[in-house]
Order: C-alpha cells, then sequence, then structure tokens
C-alpha cells in the first residue's frame, strides 16, 4: 500500500505493476480487494507487483479524482499505462492471472477469430517456428491462465495463438470438437515445407493445465524416432519418464530404409500417446524369436520388454490405444509356439540364467541372508568382513533376477562360513555408487577384500561357479607353501583342506631363492587370477630338490 506520490516515484522502466487506486474504504471494494491480495504472490513470481494506491482527500491527481477510479484496476509497465481492467472482469486469482498476462505478452500470444488470421499466421512461421494454437470458451478462467502461464515460460520458443472462437474451432478439427472444453493443439510448423499444406497438428489429449500444457510440449520436442543401438532394457526416454511406453520397430541393415520410414509414420499417428525407437539387430544381440518385428516396453518397473509379431502398422496403434491387446497377442503367440517349445526344452536347461528365469519368474525368492547395501552403507559394510562379496544389479532386468536366484542358492550353501558376507547393490536405486564402483554393466559381482583390493567375476552365473569362485578367492593367491609335505599335499588337492570338494585347476610354481623377478611375475598374475584358480609357491632353501 502505497501514497499516489510513493507509487509513481517507485515505478522503474520494464517492469510491471498492477493498481488500485482507492480514494476512500468503499465495502463494495472489499471483494475485489481479497482477490487482489490472493493473487499478489502468484503475480509477483511473473514480476509484476501489486499495490494499493491510498488516495487522501485533498488529492486531485489523474487517477485518483476520477468518478468511476472504484471500478478501475490499472496495469503499468514502467509508467506507461499498458491497459485499464474494470475490476469485475478480476473476479478471482485465475481471471486476475490470465488477464494481466494477456496483457503482457501481447508479442507472444496472438487472438485470432477467422480461419484467415490462423493460417496467415501458420504462413508466416512455416520452416522457422512450431505454434501452439488454443481455445477457451471463456477469457479469465483457469485454463486461459494455464495458456497464459505456459506462454510466459515457453513463449520465446514457440508461437501461442488463441481463441474463444467456437466457429474457428469446428474449421480446426478434422472431428466435430465439444466446444465447451478448451483444447490445445501444436502444429508442427517448423517442419512443414509446403506452403499450400496445413502444419500437422497434435492435439493434447489431456485436460487443459499448466503441468500437462508442459508435459506435452516436452513430448513435442523429442525426437520423433529415436535410433537405438543397445540394449533396449537399458534404454530411457522422455516418453517412458514421463510415464508413456516405448515403442520399438525391430530393424535389419537390409530393410533400413523401409523400417524407418514405418517407424516415422507410426511415431506420427502415436504422437503424444506414445515414443518410437528403431531397434537394430545388427548392432545388439536380441534373444528373440527372428520373425518379432515390434517390442513395446512400459513405463513399469520390472515389467520386461515384450516382443511380439505383428502384421502392419494399425496393429502397432492400436496395440498402444488398447492396453489389453498385448496380452491378447501374446496368448497367440504362445498357442503357436508351444510346439517350439517343447523342442526347445533341452535347450533351455543348457544354459543356466535361461532355465532359472523360466522356472524361477513367479517365485518370491528368498533374500536375507543377504544383506542390502546402499550409499551410506557401503564402505562401512566393506570394512566388517575380511571379504565382502557384492552383487551389482538392476531389479528391472530379467538376467539380473535370474543370477539373484543362482545368487541366494550361493548364500545358503555358504551360510556360517566364516570371513565371507554376501550383500548387493540395487543400480536402479544407487546409479552414483555402480558408477563409482566402476559397474559398466549389469549384473556384476566383485569381491572387496578389507581395506585392500577387489576381484571382478567373469565367468558363469551358475550357483556352483559362483560358489567356487568365492571360496578360491578366500585362499591366498599366490599360496605360500613352506615345507615339501605342504607343496605335494597342494599337488594332490588335499591342501588348503577346505578347498577339497571345489574343482579347480591347480599351478605350482617353484623358484630359488635367487629368481626374485620370475616370482614378482608369479605373485602378480595371481592377484589376477584370485578366484578363478589356486597358485601355490614353494621358494624354500630345497627347492632344486622339490
Amino acid at each position: 500500500e502505497l501514497s499516489p506520490q510513493e507509487y509513481f516515484s517507485s515505478l522503474q522502466a520494464g517492469r510491471a505493476s498492477l493498481a488500485y487506486f482507492s480514494p476512500n474504504v468503499s465495502p463494495g471494494a472489499q471483494p475485489f480487494l481479497e482477490q487482489i491480495q490472493n493473487s499478489a504472490e502468484t503475480l509477483q513470481d511473473y514480476g509484476i507487483s501489486v499495490v494499493k494506491v491510498n488516495c487522501p482527500k485533498e488529492d486531485v491527481s489523474r487517477y485518483c479524482r476520477r468518478e468511476d477510479a472504484l471500478r478501475k484496476a490499472y496495469l503499468f509497465r514502467g509508467n506507461v499505462l499498458i491497459r485499464e481492467f474494470p475490476t469485475d472482469a478480476l473476479f478471482d486469482v485465475n481471471s486476475i492471472v490470465a488477464n494481466i498476462l494477456f496483457a503482457l505478452l501481447f508479442n507472444e500470444v496472438k487472438y485470432v477469430e477467422t480461419l484467415a488470421d490462423l493460417q496467415n499466421i501458420e504462413n508466416a512461421l512455416k520452416g522457422r517456428s512450431n505454434m501452439v494454437f488454443a481455445y477457451v470458451p471463456a477469457t479469465g478462467t483457469a485454463e486461459h491462465r494455464a495458456v497464459m502461464e505456459a506462454a510466459f515460460a515457453y513463449g520465446t520458443v514457440h508461437q501461442f495463438v488463441l481463441t474463444t472462437e467456437a466457429t474457428l474451432l469446428k474449421e480446426v478439427g478434422s472431428d466435430e470438437p465439444d466446444v465447451s472444453s478448451a483444447q490445445l493443439l501444436f502444429c508442427h510448423c517448423q517442419r512443414a515445407t509446403d506452403p499450400e499444406q496445413p502444419c500437422r497438428r497434435t492435439a493434447m489429449g489431456q485436460a487443459l493445465t499448466l503441468l500437462n500444457i508442459h508435459r506435452h510440449l516436452k513430448l513435442m520436442g523429442a525426437p520423433l524416432v529415436t535410433e537405438v543401438a543397445e540394449d533396449p532394457e537399458k534404454v530411457s526416454t522422455v516418453h517412458l519418464q514421463l510415464g508413456l511406453p516405448l515403442v520399438f520397430i525391430l530393424s535389419q541393415k537390409e530393410t533400413y530404409e523401409a523400417d524407418r520410414r514405418t517407424a516415422e509414420f507410426v511415431a506420427w499417428q502415436l504422437l503424444g500417446k506414445a515414443g518410437v525407437a528403431l531397434l537394430s539387430r545388427d548392432r545388439v544381440d536380441l534373444n528373440v524369436l527372428l520373425r518379432s518385428n515390434v517390442a513395446i516396453k512400459t513405463p513399469d518397473e520390472g515389467v520386461p520388454i515384450k516382443y511380439l509379431v505383428l502384421e502392419d502398422t494399425d496393429e502397432v496403434i492400436t496395440l498402444v490405444e488398447d492396453k489389453n491387446k498385448v496380452e491378447q497377442i501374446q496368448e497367440e503367440e504362445e498357442e503357436e509356439d508351444e510346439d517350439e517349445k517343447e523342442n526347445n526344452n533341452q535347450d533351455i536347461q543348457d544354459d543356466q540364467v535361461v532355465e532359472a528365469v523360466s522356472r524361477d519368474k513367479k517365485r518370491e525368492l528368498p533374500l536375507e541372508q543377504i544383506l542390502v547395501l546402499t550409499e551410506e552403507t557401503f564402505r562401512s559394510a566393506l570394512l566388517e568382513t575380511a571379504r565382502t562379496v557384492v552383487l551389482f544389479y538392476a531389479s528391472w532386468e530379467a538376467v539380473s533376477l535370474a543370477v539373484l536366484q543362482s545368487y541366494t542358492e550361493v548364500a545358503d550353501h555358504l551360510k556360517g562360513t566364516q570371513g565371507v558376507l554376501l550383500s548387493r547393490v540395487n543400480c536402479w536405486d544407487w546409479p552414483g555408487l555402480c558408477t563409482t564402483e566402476n559397474v559398466t554393466q549389469v549384473p556384476t559381482v566383485k569381491i572387496y577384500e578389507k581395506e585392500e583390493r577387489s576381484v571382478m567375476y567373469n565367468g558363469m552365473w551358475g550357483t556352483e561357479e559362483l560358489t567356487s569362485f568365492i571360496m578360491l578367492s578366500r585362499v591366498s593367491c599366490p599360496l605360500k607353501l613352506t615345507t615339501v609335505d605342504e607343496a605335494e599335499g597342494y599337488l594332490r588337492g588335499e591342501f588348503p583342506s577346505e578347498l577339497s570338494s571345489y574343482h579347480h585347476t591347480s599351478l605350482l610354481g617353484v623358484f630359488s631363492t635367487a629368481t626374485s623377478e620370475a616370482r614378482e611375475a608369479f605373485e602378480e598374475a595371481g592377484n589376477i587370477l584370485s578366484g578363478h584358480v589356486t597358485m601355490g609357491m614353494y621358494f624354500e632353501d630345497d627347492a632344486l630338490a622339490m
């Protein structure tokens, strides 16, 4: 609240302010003042100050002496009057914010009444910029405010166009529109090359709120088709982040151009509903049927990618728009593949990972013997035990889940073993920790020796192999042998005794005390091979006799 003199002397060039000149205290002005008060904080966010100017009785300045002063509010930029508003047009916070921003964003938001006006703006934008066209049944509404606030944020990126004309909405829309509801269309004028053709338009399917407009513009700004050359389970796009599915068109070198055209066609049909990616079979090793040509990845955590065989693009579009269709197609494919599965049963058993996925996908894993580590507990856990085994995995990834099953069986085998702690880190929850530990793919198993080195496992993921690796890594590599009896017992597999039940390769190095260089090389090899083989080293005085 300021006096007229204080107000006009405080005005800064370029800064907007909404002023209400009050010659006296009027009960009729109270509801309006309450709404102005409620909107002040929001307008402040947009750099607009709200001022009640108290006019003294003797003040005869231009705004205080007007008979209708109580029924007007004034918008200034600096000391220049932009617009005066009747107070009954500013009836609540939505109408105040919407109308004030509308007046200030004169260049960013064009108001149109006819199709010709809209086409003129479209033609001027073709090849240069995109357009956001909004219809609101009336100004001053929550929807009008949402459009204005979006224009404040994105007005320098896209041209915003507003109308309240229902007939214009009908002329623009291909279907019979609901003129009682606000609508928003994104017009892809930047891509338009033909001056005779209208810009492609993508309607926003959700209610006209600021959050939904932001979401829609983010989707419109994403690449039309993403080219993928990595494991699709690891792919993340803006669509998945915003809760929409991602459709993969499976491609190969020989059909790339045709597949690219198909992907672009599908992407236009699904714009705003799903993302589309082109997945190269030549660059990614996919363990799926060769005839599968489409895959769908949902934003739901833990749901594996579904690979399907579809006949045409209409089926792909139906797939996204009708979620039940995925299950139906999969059931049909499963019936067709039943005989094939029986023939492949032996192949499944030959691969322990595939077998584990197949066998355990519906079983709850007993994980109580495996310690869960986080960024906060990781370092302290490594110091508590002589050897800490860590499985780095992702809770949504199929192979990780299969290895986790083998890992629980290892924990069962090693229950009660002194000096060994089995733990796990979910890289989905702690990506920073996995990056710090140089984990570039999941699953990964590493064994940490207290305050010393770590060894990475790169063998098979079966229970027996993992157990053997952990047990072998407990023994010093190379193991220093001090007597001939120890050396001979070692060669027979009897020493050390805790390894006698584990099949492994043993290597014995016999060195004279003078061959220090060769011995150091052998020790270095031992550091690298720890967990994979056992290495014994004998370098006593009677080495020649040995």
